[in-house]
């Protein structure tokens, strides 16, 4: 059986697996939650496909994950507005 697209051609658009992964699952979970609210959209093809055609042709890019630094900093910010809020 042969998977389209390969997973050769999908780690060059994600190149983490695990990234890989979740984004493709959480696009299908949206296709399917769309689908079931809409009775009207009728899907041609299996939500897991579609998702991950749609990392094949760029309509879903994964946002970069912030670094462990900057996530610290920003919540040293948040902490001290909060103190000054007081």
């Amino acid at each position: 059986m042969m998977l389209y697209p390969s997973m050769s051609d999908l780690l060059k658009k994600i190149p983490n697996r695990y990234a890989l992964v979740n984004v493709a699952a959480k696009r299908a979970r949206d296709i399917a939650a769309r689908a079931e609210e809409d009775p009207e959209l009728h899907l041609e093809e299996k939500p897991v496909s579609m998702a991950l055609d749609d990392i094949m042709n760029d309509r879903i890019v994964p946002a970069e994950p912030k670094k462990e630094a900057e996530t610290v900093t920003e919540q040293a910010e948040e902490t001290a507005e909060d103190g000054e809020q007081q």
